[in-house]
């Protein structure tokens, strides 16, 4: 039987995810509807009528705003619009990626537009994966979106410039024994992007992130 108890669970639980999914794309910028149903309501036959019908509650509440370039695609929701919208969105297919792909017993903390040694490089995101229980075996990426690297790419002088800085007490170093460890830097673009450096460079399409982007992190 469906009691009032039930009921006001419900309820409780709908606002709970309103906010979590308003605090996500404040955070983030701006996500569209098909990421945001990849996170929040996974798996679900209904789940694209179920996330459209939230972001359409919470466009309507004016928590959100919502933009449809052309009619065959889809919306994409913000509070602020982005200055580069598609960046912005490939950010986040990486998040969601990273979210979506990993092992129940992986934990991910992302960050959006992290600022290295005090803002000396800021990194489109970092992303601290925990590979074991109670936060063990850390995995520490940079991750930057190159859409037209052929005309001005610098990623591998900048952070080299941040390898020769004292790096090894911040957050993201990983110790191993005795060793600090530079976290892997995951460059994603559709151009090839050749790099020659000390440092540990991924170069990845956005198929190749979307489809496994774990196994890329391995590398």
């Amino acid at each position: 039987m469906y009691t009032k108890q039930n009921t006001k669970n419900d309820f409780t639980f709908g606002i709970e995810r309103d906010n979590r999914i308003v605090h996500l794309i404040e955070k983030g910028g701006a996500f569209t509807r098909k990421q945001l149903q990849a996170i929040f309501v996974p798996h679900k036959i209904s789940g694209k009528r179920i996330m459209q019908h939230r972001l359409q509650v919470l466009h309507e509440a004016e928590r959100l705003k919502k933009f449809q370039r052309k009619q065959y695609e889809p919306c994409i929701y913000y509070t602020r619009k982005p200055k580069q919208m598609d960046h912005t969105l490939l950010i986040n297919d990486v998040y969601v990626a990273l979210l979506t792909q990993k092992p129940n017993w992986y934990t991910l903390d992302f960050r959006w537009s992290y600022r290295i040694l005090k803002g000396k490089i800021i990194a489109d995101a970092m992303a601290i994966i925990y590979r074991l229980p109670d936060k063990q075996g850390k995995l520490v990426v940079f991750i930057e979106i190159e859409r037209s690297p052929s005309r001005r790419f610098n990623k591998p002088e900048k952070y080299q410039s941040i390898f020769k800085e004292v790096w090894y007490k911040e957050e993201w170093a990983t110790l191993l024994g005795d060793k600090a460890l530079f976290p892997k830097i995951l460059i994603i673009s559709e151009e090839p992007v050749a790099i020659s450096s000390e440092l540990k460079f991924i170069i990845a399409t956005h198929k190749q992130v979307t489809t496994d982007i774990y196994t890329l992190l391995k590398g």
